[in-house]
């Protein structure tokens, strides 16, 4: 195979596209530049990502990352796929279930480090890019123990991208938006009459199209307690992920009850060469290896952070026998 055979951009993401053999200093690589690119868009949006800015990072010049990238649309495609695989560790043991949904999560918490990406046009070469054929491989994994054929495992894959995608842009366009002032909310509520909107004015004059919660006051305006609104919202998202996340669970579990199951040919095909079966076994270890790092990292965070509520909770408690004292 050769580069003329395939797209630019997969030559590129897969390391066909060989590194200049002269460019400017060693220190200069696409992995560098990819990282450079998500760093500004993670800061100040993906229109600050120009091939200029990105070279400027380097004190190079911008025929220097021409070398590396052809065009900004590549390089967005390669910052797409980095960034959304980044996040996304390994998938722990368990059922389908437990594997589904924490790639569904795990998707949309990509998306919500790196909001950007949902900016960027999907071209057909992108599910050929490393990084989301590792995404796939992880979320085959995760079924693998699901009783149906392969056609309808990568069907689901296609499902649950879709869906952290468009949740994802939800959060971001309308969950997580800017809180709502006293005047639109007026406006509101005097313009949805029950008349033209006989289903929707009820919501809204209960509070509850604008998030309200029981015991809220004006859903966390003036004179409701501070902060009010913004905590609720973040358990409104929350929430929201994790009815999301369940209902499609849910469906994918009546689609497993009624499914014809694996086909015979599909079984046959995954009894793998001794070499294809070692290299199985290493990247399955590898993984697990993986898994077992990030747990004992999330391990050690959370004995900082009790160690630190535990100092919080002494200081605490000192303050309050000195204020007994007092009184």
């Amino acid at each position: 195979m050769t580069e003329a055979e395939v797209s630019r951009t997969l030559a590129i993401a897969w390391g066909l596209a060989a590194a200049p053999q002269r460019g400017p200093k060693r220190e200069l690589s696409l992995e560098r530049i990819v990282d450079a690119a998500i760093e500004i868009a993670d800061a100040e949006g993906l229109a600050a990502v120009t091939m200029q800015r990105v070279a400027k990072t380097f004190d190079f010049s911008t025929m220097a990352l021409y070398r590396y990238v052809s065009t900004k649309d590549d390089l967005h495609q390669l910052m797409l796929d980095a960034a959304m695989t980044g996040g996304l560790g390994p998938i722990g043991g368990g059922d389908w279930r437990e594997g589904c949904r924490a790639l569904l999560r795990g998707l949309v918490l990509g998306y919500r480090a790196h909001p950007w990406v949902l900016d960027i046009s999907l071209t057909p070469d992108i599910h050929m890019m490393p990084g989301q054929i590792r995404v796939a491989d992880l979320g085959l994994g995760a079924m693998r123990d699901m009783p149906v054929p392969e056609t309808t495992k990568l069907a689901i894959l296609i499902l649950i991208s879709s869906v952290a995608q468009g949740h994802a842009a939800v959060e971001r366009e309308v969950l997580a938006g800017a809180a709502m002032n006293d005047a639109t909310r007026a406006l509101i509520e005097e313009a949805v009459t029950v008349a033209e909107f006989p289903n929707v004015a009820a919501f809204v004059r209960s509070g509850s199209y604008f998030g309200d919660h029981p015991g809220d006051h004006a859903g966390g305006r003036p004179g409701g307690p501070p902060g009010a609104a913004e905590q609720g919202g973040e358990k409104d998202i929350e929430g929201i992920l994790s009815f999301t996340t369940e209902v499609v669970l849910a469906g994918l579990a009546e689609i497993v009850e009624h499914a014809p199951g694996p086909e015979p040919a599909a079984t046959t095909a995954t009894q793998l060469a001794p070499p294809d079966a070692l290299a199985a076994a290493e990247g399955a270890l590898a993984a697990h290896i993986e898994l077992r790092k990030a747990t004992q990292q999330r391990l050690r965070d959370l004995e900082r952070q009790e160690s630190g509520l535990v100092k919080a909770r002494d200081r605490a408690k000192e303050l309050a026998k000195a204020h007994s004292k007092l009184t």
